[in-house]
C-alpha cells in the first residue's frame, strides 16, 4: 500500500489529535482514583476524536475530486516527437 504526502500529514494530525484528546480525557477524569472509564466516556472521547478526523479526510477526498474534474483531458494519444 501507498499513502501519499496528503495522507501522510492526515495520519499524523491525526495521530497528534488522539494524543490531545486522550490527555484531555485523562486530565478530565482525573480525579484522584484510578478508575477504569465508564463506557459513555470512552463512547464520547472515540467520537471527539473519530468526527474531526473522518471530516477532515471526507473534505480531502471531495477537494480531490473537485480538482480532477476541472483537468482537461487529452483526446489524442501522445505521440513522441523527433
Amino acid at each position: 500500500m501507498h499513502i501519499n504526502g496528503w495522507q501522510r500529514l492526515w495520519l499524523l494530525a491525526s495521530i497528534l489529535w488522539a494524543v490531545v484528546i486522550l490527555a484531555l480525557s485523562e486530565i478530565l477524569q482525573s480525579d484522584g482514583a484510578h478508575a477504569v472509564p465508564s463506557a459513555n466516556m470512552v463512547l464520547f472521547v472515540v467520537r471527539l476524536w473519530i468526527v474531526p478526523v473522518a471530516a477532515i479526510y471526507g473534505l480531502g477526498l471531495g477537494l480531490a475530486w473537485v480538482g480532477r474534474g476541472f483537468q482537461v483531458e487529452s483526446k489524442q494519444p501522445v505521440t513522441q516527437r523527433e
